[in-house]
């Protein structure tokens, strides 16, 4: 795997000691990026950064202050960021008439604050011509039953990447955001071995007939960061979904 320092294009990769933020990591990494993989769990984010051999930043995403402290390590250390993915995230399924007021707050604070959050405290070390890219979701877009809290913030990351897609144009930052749909993740595996998924109802409903690939989603991510491929794409969602949105 690339060290630290291999490359001047600098990416933060939020959510990083493992899912999807891992995986998209891995593939910055093979395409020459230097990483610094920012997670709250600092043991798990400290293993995963030796393993691959980029950077490791221990930060809780809801934590602007933590946030401030986090970013100005890595541009200390790594120079002027090229890149942002905002991967961070959970979901806390249930019925929404019974839903508790903890887990509405808890989706709501990571997936769509911490997102906030993250941009904001990066942006005053953004490099001219910077991309930034949000994990959104297919529930921003479907109606999903018993994910209220994680359709709203998913709808928010939406909604926030326009805005700031816009308003940062000026700076150069583009902003855009991939929205998977069922991928084959620990997460996904483990739901459904604790029988809250139905593997094959879920397959069933994806035009293509599989589960996506944290591959899928890494190489959609890395398009869009890409200033090259995607320099005159901004305030997108790009779903990675096997069809499953718009199937109707």
């Amino acid at each position: 795997m690339s060290t630290c320092g291999t490359s001047s294009r600098v990416l933060v990769v939020t959510g990083a000691a493992s899912g999807l933020g891992r995986e998209i990591a891995v593939q910055a990494l093979e395409q020459h990026w230097t990483v610094a993989l920012l997670d709250r769990d600092a043991r798990a984010v400290t293993a995963t950064a030796h393993e691959l051999g980029a950077l490791a930043v221990a930060a809780d995403v809801t934590s602007p202050t933590e946030l401030g402290t986090a970013f100005a390590i890595v541009a200390e250390r790594l120079g002027a960021l090229d890149g942002l993915v905002n991967s961070a995230g959970l979901t806390r399924p249930g019925p929404s008439s019974t839903l508790p007021e903890t887990d509405w707050r808890t989706v709501v604070d990571v997936d769509l604050n911490g997102t906030f959050y993250a941009c904001q405290a990066a942006f005053p070390y953004f490099a001219p011509d910077a991309a930034i890219v949000n994990l959104a979701s297919i529930a921003a877009a479907r109606g999903l039953p018993e994910r209220s809290a994680y359709s709203a913030a998913k709808a928010g990351v939406v909604g926030l990447t326009r805005s700031l897609a816009t308003e940062w144009a000026p700076r150069g930052l583009r902003v855009n955001a991939v929205g998977p749909s069922w991928v084959d993740t620990p997460l996904i595996r483990r739901m459904v071995q604790e029988g809250a998924i139905d593997l094959k109802e879920m397959t069933d409903r994806v035009p293509l007939g599989r589960l996506g690939t944290p591959r899928d989603v890494a190489e959609a991510v890395l398009f869009l960061l890409d200033r090259t491929r995607a320099g005159y794409i901004t305030g997108q969602t790009l779903f990675v979904d096997g069809g499953f949105t718009f199937a109707g």
